[in-house]
């Protein structure tokens, strides 16, 4: 048994390691502000993103085996709604389609846009956390005896947030990616002068 929660506790470090990378390989700003970085940044925050919820499934499916060891079989299930929605999240995420050309090719993006962007991942960066957070939750409650169930609703949840996050910051992306002229693009230039009207009438 000892065996078994070392390999768990192994397992939880290595889920900080992988958020610890997360947050490394977050994009900044100056990367989508460059036209020729932006689909590298978006690629490698994606891929940063799904093996931080892969290192997070794993350790959802030690957690059942720890539960199966404990004879809690009834209890399988209700972790196994996690780990799937886990794994429907990270397939999602890394099978989408980048679908953004505008958002690429445009020369320039408008700091408000960028710093919406930036802030949006920022809070998927915190949700890593908040998800290895819940999962720690359980392992240490499951481990004690104690009840678990709140930590799994919340984790759960979590996930749901995460989703949602994804999909706003998707929505982000395409609105700064639309045919309008940047800011620093945008002519001053005073519109000329209408002609005086001619007047064609024959003199008398």
């Amino acid at each position: 048994m000892k065996d078994f929660t070392d390999k768990v506790t192994r397992k939880a470090q290595a889920g900080v390691d992988a958020a610890s990378s997360f947050l490394s390989d977050l994009p900044v700003i100056g990367d989508y502000r460059d036209k020729e970085a932006r689909r590298e940044a978006d690629r490698k925050l994606r891929e940063s993103i799904a093996v931080s919820l892969e290192s997070a499934r794993k350790r959802l499916v030690d957690i059942e085996r720890l539960l199966l060891n404990k004879g809690k079989l009834t209890d399988l299930p209700y972790v196994d709604v996690a780990a799937n929605r886990l794994q429907t999240l990270i397939d999602r995420i890394r099978t989408a389609p980048s679908g953004y050309a505008g958002f690429f090719a445009r020369e320039k993006i408008r700091e408000p846009e960028l710093e919406k962007l930036h802030q949006f991942d920022e809070r998927i960066a915190a949700s890593i956390h908040e998800i290895d957070d819940k999962i720690d939750e359980m392992q240490q409650a499951i481990e004690s005896g104690e009840d678990y169930s709140q930590s799994l609703v919340a984790l759960i949840k979590d996930l749901d947030d995460l989703g949602e996050r994804m999909d706003h910051r998707k929505e982000a992306i395409r609105a700064a990616g639309e045919d309008v002229a940047p800011i620093s693009e945008t002519s001053t230039v005073e519109p000329d002068e209408p002609d005086e009207p001619v007047d064609n009438t024959d003199e008398p």
